[in-house]
């Protein structure tokens, strides 16, 4: 009985084993995509902090409730009659709040977008900052274009109970510092960061006063000690005790539009560059840990309190839901497995069973053999030529073409399949040594055929006008590569000056 033929093994190129840190992986099983269209920008995106932290996306003139289980739209808010910001819910999650570019603020039942509660004209500016207080039910921060700051009492509404000034340009972005709900903080498109104590009698003007030498787009408080701002193209850290900048993060091109947290330690940043990353805030250089590109600009993104979903709204109204990946909850240690019912029991008799054991084949590898590819039967069946030929056809992976060509080399077949041959059958060869002579994988068996080649058709270049064309290319090839290998020797040199 003949033995089977040997398979040819594939060149395979050494590869580094990634190196996955633990952030990495936590981020990756995000995986889960669904992509909503909305007809524009998506300007923000919060979550319901009661459980079970339904998504609230403000877009256009509406504000949609997507659910956190089945992340289909299951509440409307379109009381709007101009563009809706700020969309925000209340600590306990009962109320929701959004302003729009007529000033005007609404305040509806999250449980019933119909309701509309409370109506407040605060500004006659677009007003693109409305907050709750973090533990007082019936405050309400609010904040325009008119450069001016409010504090409401919802139960009366009429007037502010609290205005707060000394902005030289729109205010785009606010909040409660955390743990010292009595501080507000804005940031002003004149590129200051203003901190306000609500308890003094001078509350109107700023008690502490950062630059950010830029517009600034958002603002974050972190704990109580620090914000972050965001705007241009980088992200500056603030310590409020001693009313100094501690950090500045340049890791975006375009301008950062959104900042948020996940847990006590991870700070996402969107911009308008597309990318969304994820600073550890636990280290002190707050290096990037991880990070996401989108095809357009990042407007608002966050992460639910539960870690069960990201969230990003982008520029051309696009809307991206990450779902965290969850596996199969394993039996507690002593805890029984649940039993399958009958109907799986009965489905699945007899499927181990294999027959008598003078029945049973213990090894039948032919069955499971691969079959052999088209260039395996050329080389077996000692076609060189055409083995030679299917290498430079399209379509053909540069492993496959340098396992063929390996493969002769071993046979010491070269001559043979490169015999008899016009300037017609040996232009797909010359053109991919052209194009992989400067891959050093490629490098060592190119020269092998090609010093073959000019060996036995060096002739033919006078005779044929594609000869010559394709060893003109060859040689202008040849001579980039010894440039760069005198530009190496240098740097080489240099180095070792340096280094000695």
């Amino acid at each position: 009985m003949s033995s089977s033929k040997q398979r040819i093994q594939i060149v395979r190129n050494p590869v580094l084993a990634t190196k996955k840190t633990p952030e990495q992986r936590y981020w990756r099983s995000f995986g889960n995509t669904q992509l909503v269209k909305e007809h524009n920008a998506i300007t923000h995106i919060t979550f319901n902090p009661a459980s079970p932290h339904d998504i609230a996306v403000t877009s256009s003139t509406r504000i949609q409730v997507f659910s956190s289980k089945t992340r289909q739209v299951v509440k409307t808010f379109s009381r709007f009659k101009e563009t809706a910001y700020s969309g925000e819910y209340r600590y306990d999650g009962k109320l929701l709040v959004a302003g729009d570019s007529s000033g005007l603020v609404q305040i509806f039942d999250a449980q019933n977008p119909r309701t509309l509660l409370v109506s407040i004209q605060a500004s006659s500016y677009p007003t693109h900052v409305t907050k709750f207080h973090p533990s007082i039910s019936t405050s309400l921060f609010t904040a325009s274009d008119d450069k001016i700051g409010k504090i409401y009492d919802i139960s009366q509404s009429q007037q502010p109970l609290l205005t707060l000034g000394g902005h030289e340009d729109y205010i785009r972005s606010g909040t409660f510092i955390k743990d010292q709900p009595n501080l507000i903080a804005t940031g002003c498109y004149d590129g200051y960061i203003r901190v306000f104590d609500t308890r003094i009698d001078s509350a109107e003007t700023p008690i502490l006063k950062f630059n950010h030498d830029a517009p600034v787009e958002d603002i974050l408080s972190i704990n109580e000690t620090s914000i972050v701002s965001g705007g241009s193209n980088y992200i500056k850290v603030w310590d409020l005790p001693s009313n100094k900048l501690t950090k500045k993060l340049s890791n975006f091109s375009k301008t950062v539009t959104t900042l948020s947290m996940s847990g006590d330690r991870s700070l996402l940043a969107g911009s308008l560059d597309g990318h969304v990353k994820i600073y550890d805030t636990s280290e002190v250089n707050w290096q990037v840990k991880f990070g996401w590109k989108f095809g357009s600009g990042v407007l608002s993104c966050g992460v639910s309190p539960d870690s069960k979903h990201f969230v990003a709204g982008l520029t051309s109204g696009l809307l991206s839901i990450r779902t965290k990946k969850v596996g199969k909850p394993q039996p507690k240690k002593g805890e029984l497995k649940q039993e399958k019912s009958r109907a799986y029991a009965k489905m699945l008799r007899g499927s181990e069973y294999h027959g008598q054991y003078e029945h049973r084949i213990i090894n039948d590898g032919a069955n499971n053999a691969k079959k052999p590819q088209k260039y395996e039967k050329l080389l077996n069946s000692f076609q060189w030529s055409e083995a030679f030929d299917m290498a430079f056809q399209s379509g053909i992976a540069k492993d496959i073409t340098l396992s063929i060509l390996e493969e002769l080399k071993k046979l010491g077949k070269i001559h043979i399949a490169l015999s008899k041959r016009e300037d017609r059958s040996l232009e797909p060869f010359l053109s991919w040594s052209i194009k992989h002579l400067d891959d050093i994988k490629c490098f060592d068996i190119v020269v092998d055929y090609l010093m073959i080649v000019i060996a036995e058709y060096g002739s033919l270049v006078e005779k044929s006008l594609l000869m010559e064309e394709l060893f003109s290319g060859l040689k202008r090839k040849v001579d980039v590569e010894i440039e760069k290998s005198k530009e190496a020797n240098k740097i080489s040199g240099m180095l070792q000056l340096l280094t000695s």
